[in-house]
Parts: structure tokens; C-alpha cells; sequence
């Protein structure tokens, strides 16, 4: 009887820890979708009304703005680059997991440090390029850029991937008479879709959240939603419509993010099997 009432005990304070940690976590959320709900008196009211009447007018005056131009366009190019660095990213992983070279470890590491470098360090350079090759304020330039770091980060999380493959199953696949290619994208890649989709999503937030490199490359035509959003400042910070429009912004990829939750656990969970 004292066992099963200490196995309760520990039960019930594990889950309201989670449950303390969740509340903890999830409260932001919470007060960015109140704040966008709030009118302008309502948001500077001391102390906060946690109990009001909510308000679309936030929600409509930015599907009227310019805003939904930005978030189309942050949807593009994050999905175009997701959709290349990924392409691009697993074939490179998989030829550094089956075909080492020599001084592999070093050009690794090279690729690794690509995406350690700091955005304010590189920024200026990459004005100063694409203003040469007439691509400032072009989707492509972003695409170019994002693509570069989301390629580095495929690579070096696709590789634990193709490793945890048993190479057994790709030499069946190849005395049955399929090729190197064929090999990949009908025996490998099926076998790690958990990790591409998990790649997938970490490579659509980076691209989704990246502001710096997208305020300085951009002026009016490519404007992301994170640049757009900070034009929500005219004659004093709009809080309200700048909520709203980061609750119109997050929504799709939490949404997302929920529909492939449990590919996204079963990626993490093999990539962490090494």
C-alpha cells in the first residue's frame, strides 16, 4: 500500500511539474493572442484585464494592409528553400555517410561553420554582391542566402540519419539490380522520411523567423513578415495589429507543426539513436 501511494505521489508530481512547465511556456502564446484581441485602451490598462470583450478590428486592419503581401511572401521563400536546401542537403549527407573521403571530417566541419556564422558579419558583404548582380529586393537573393545556411544544417542532420541505415539493405537493393540512385531515393530516403521531416520543419522556421538578413536585402517588393510587421510603427508602436499580424504569421506553422507532430518524434527519436 505505501508503494502504490509513493508510485502516486511521484505519478501526480511529475504531471503537475509538466503541467507548471507547459503553463510556463505556452503563457506568451497565451497574451500575444489576448493582446491582438484587446483594443488600444484595453492593451494599457494597468493592471492587465485578463477578463474582456475581444475585438477584431486589430485582425482586419491588417488583412487590409500590406502585411499579407509580406506573409506570402516569407511563405515563398521559406518554401522554396526548404524544399532546395533539402534536396540538395540530403544528397551531400548521404555521400558523406556511404562514400567518406579523405579529410572528410574537416570539410564538415567547413560546412558546419557556415551556419555558425553570425548574420550581422556576413550582411554587408552580401548587400554589397547582390547589389552588383541587381537581385537586392528580389526573392532569389533571399532564397540564395537561406539556402546556403539551411543546406549546412541538412547535411550535418541528415548524415546521423543515413548512418543509422544498415547498409545490408542497400546492397540487397543493389544485387537486385538497382543503381547508386536508385538506391537512394527508393531504399534510403523512404527509410529516413521521419528525418527529412524533421529537417523540413527546423529548415522552415530558421527560414520563417530570419529578420536581419531580410531588413537589409529587402525594400518593398520581397519584404518579409517579420521585416513587415515592424512597420506597424506610425505615430507610436501599434501593439494591437503588430500581434495580430504575429498571430496571423504563427498560426499556419503551429498548425503544421501539430499536423506533423508525430513524424517530427520519430525523427528526433532516430536521428538520437547513435
Amino acid at each position: 500500500m505505501k508503494a502504490k501511494m509513493r508510485r502516486s505521489l511521484v505519478s501526480g508530481t511529475r504531471m503537475a511539474a509538466v503541467i507548471l512547465v507547459t503553463i510556463v511556456f505556452a503563457f506568451p502564446l497565451y497574451w500575444l493572442f489576448a493582446t491582438s484581441l484587446k483594443t488600444r485602451v484595453q492593451i494599457f490598462t494597468l493592471p492587465p484585464k485578463f477578463i474582456f470583450i475581444p475585438t477584431l478590428e486589430n485582425y482586419i486592419q491588417v488583412v487590409n494592409s500590406w502585411f499579407m503581401g509580406n506573409l506570402l511572401n516569407s511563405f515563398l521563400v521559406a518554401a522554396v528553400s526548404t524544399v532546395f536546401s533539402i534536396a540538395v542537403g540530403s544528397l551531400a549527407a548521404y555521400g558523406f555517410s556511404r562514400h567518406p573521403l579523405k579529410g572528410s571530417d574537416n570539410i564538415l566541419f567547413w560546412i558546419l561553420s557556415l551556419r555558425m556564422l553570425p548574420p550581422i558579419a556576413i550582411v554587408l558583404p552580401l548587400y554589397v554582391l547582390f547589389r552588383t548582380l541587381h537581385l537586392l529586393d528580389t526573392h532569389l537573393a533571399l532564397i540564395l542566402i537561406y539556402s546556403i545556411f539551411n543546406i549546412s544544417f541538412t547535411v550535418w542532420f541528415m548524415k546521423g540519419f543515413f548512418d543509422e541505415i544498415p547498409r545490408d539493405i542497400e546492397e540487397s537493393a543493389m544485387l537486385d539490380g538497382y543503381g547508386p540512385l536508385q538506391v537512394f531515393y527508393k531504399v534510403a530516403l523512404p527509410l529516413v522520411r521521419p528525418g527529412l521531416m524533421a529537417t523540413a520543419i527546423f529548415c522552415l522556421i530558421q527560414t520563417l523567423i530570419e529578420f536581419l538578413i531580410a531588413l537589409i536585402l529587402t525594400n518593398r517588393i520581397a519584404v518579409t513578415a517579420t521585416v513587415g510587421m515592424a512597420k506597424f510603427q506610425v505615430l507610436g508602436v501599434e501593439w494591437g495589429q503588430i500581434t495580430a499580424a504575429a498571430a496571423i504569421f504563427i498560426l499556419p506553422i503551429i498548425v503544421f507543426t501539430v499536423l506533423v507532430r508525430n513524424q517530427l518524434i520519430r525523427g528526433m527519436a532516430f536521428g538520437g539513436l547513435r
